[in-house]
């Protein structure tokens, strides 16, 4: 318990203080608006490999939410979404967001490296920038493939080890692309793709539709390339 408090403490004090603040602000509407912006980007890249555009009573798991920009996109498509963070200062916040918008978003606290606190399972399971933050992320992917249907699938985005330029403390395990798909397959997923990134981190401010993904490899530190990994169930 004490580790795990040790660890939130970490997120709560540097993580959506001081490296994550341009992101999440103060946890406002607006702040919510920029990350929907920042996200709808990403579903539009993902949609060649999973159907984004329609829920259809799927259910989605997003694992470090945050502020909850991807779960409230998922929300609007019609998929039914559960948000967990090992954040309470986090979940609190996005679920209040949430409530007020009248979203039908479950929120929960919990650490992925220890269990999923959720009885039933997903069709597709989100963890974006999360597994370069975990001591142990075989443990995390294995535990999140045990929360998928049979058919489901797991996306995670993660820094690519010689193409992480942040000065991030709590990058504590970032890993080349190879190491990632091993660690995939390692736990039972047959079925993994691997696609490198560069996005343009700049213009989604003013609309969503101006987030700019490049399937190629920049490395500048005015640049995100992170490495998304598909795995299928």
């Amino acid at each position: 318990m004490i580790g795990m408090q040790r660890l939130e403490s970490t997120f709560e004090n540097s993580y959506f203080g001081r490296y994550y603040k341009k992101n999440v602000g103060n946890f406002t509407f607006q702040d919510l608006n920029k990350s929907k912006n920042w996200f709808y980007g990403w579903f539009w890249y993902l949609q060649k490999f999973v159907n984004f555009k329609k829920g259809t009573d799927r259910k989605v798991l997003e694992i470090g939410c945050s502020i909850g920009g991807a779960s409230h996109i998922l929300s609007d498509r019609g998929f039914i979404v559960s948000s967990g963070d090992i954040s309470s200062f986090a979940v609190q916040r996005a679920e209040k967001l949430a409530h007020k918008l009248k979203k039908n978003i479950s929120f929960y606290t919990f650490d992925v490296e220890k269990a999923i606190p959720i009885q039933e399972k997903f069709d597709i399971i989100i963890a974006f920038e999360v597994i370069e933050h975990l001591h142990n992320p075989l443990k995390a992917i294995s535990n999140m493939k045990e929360k998928l249907v049979k058919g489901g699938v797991l996306i995670c985005s993660t820094p690519n080890l010689p193409y992480d330029m942040s000065s991030d403390p709590t990058h504590i395990n970032v890993k080349s692309e190879g190491e990632w798909v091993k660690i995939l397959k390692s736990v039972g997923f047959k079925n993994v793709i691997s696609s490198q990134v560069s996005i343009i981190p700049f213009f989604y401010k003013f609309s969503k539709y101006f987030h700019l993904i490049l399937p190629i490899r920049l490395r500048s530190k005015l640049i995100n390339s992170p490495l998304f990994l598909i795995a299928k169930n």
